[in-house]
This record gives C-alpha cells, sequence and structure tokens, in this order.
C-alpha cells in the first residue's frame, strides 16, 4: 500500500516577519470508504455478514457521542481512545469561567499502539 503525495509551495514569515517560499509534502487523492465499503471488508474476515458489521457501526455512531457527553473517554482497544477535548476564551478570575467562556467542542483520536505499528510500514510515491 503506498501513500500518495504531491509537493505543496506556501508563503510563511520568519520571526523578522521576511516573508520565504517553503514547500511541504502533503497527502492527495485519497479516496473516502463509506460504512458500506468498510462493512464488506471487515466481513472478509469473519464469519458476520456485511449487514451485521454495518448495523454494529451505526451503532457505534449513536453510542459513542453518548459516552463521550456523559464524561467518559472510549477506549477502543488496538484501534485507539476516543475523547472530547474543549478550549475555552480566558478570563480575568476564576469565578467568571463559566460554561460561556467555552468556544470550542472537539472529538480527538488517539490511535493505539497496534494501529500505529502498522502505519509505520507505509510507503510514499510522488504524483504530479
Amino acid at each position: 500500500m503506498t501513500i500518495n503525495y504531491k509537493k505543496v509551495k506556501q508563503i510563511v514569515k520568519d520571526k523578522n516577519g521576511n516573508e520565504k517560499e517553503v514547500y511541504y509534502a502533503r497527502s492527495c487523492q485519497r479516496r473516502k470508504i463509506d460504512l458500506y465499503d468498510l462493512a464488506e471488508r471487515l466481513a472478509s474476515y469473519s464469519i458476520l455478514s456485511p449487514v451485521d458489521i454495518h448495523s454494529v457501526l451505526i451503532g457505534l455512531a449513536d453510542v459513542i457521542p453518548e459516552y463521550l457527553m456523559d464524561n467518559k473517554s472510549v477506549d477502543l482497544g488496538d484501534l485507539g481512545i476516543i475523547s472530547l477535548h474543549l478550549s475555552s476564551h480566558s478570563e480575568e478570575t476564576e469565578e467568571a469561567v463559566t460554561w460561556r467562556s467555552i468556544k470550542d467542542l472537539k472529538v480527538q483520536f488517539r490511535a493505539g499502539v497496534r494501529f500505529k505499528k502498522k502505519l509505520k510500514h507505509a510507503s510514499f510515491k510522488l504524483v504530479k
């Protein structure tokens, strides 16, 4: 399996405010896999049908947010951990910090050890 990438030019400012061109590698030509594709692939590894697996995946989309909103992180074993993180505006006093101070709520995924190990075997291909 090969990860396609392209070269991207960006203009950045250094510490003195001077602009310069720099180049980065960015992944490209990605294709989304939907739940049906995922269920089909997982079914080929098990005795479960694609319909059974699809149902479980849909259930995860309903259940995981419930756990997260109940102040729980969801440990999915080798896959990783899903948790909520929030950011807030700074306030002058401790008393001023309320729910109104919260400006963003994000879902964070931390990949598990086995998951990360599989990604270490990636190869890369430059595409134009």
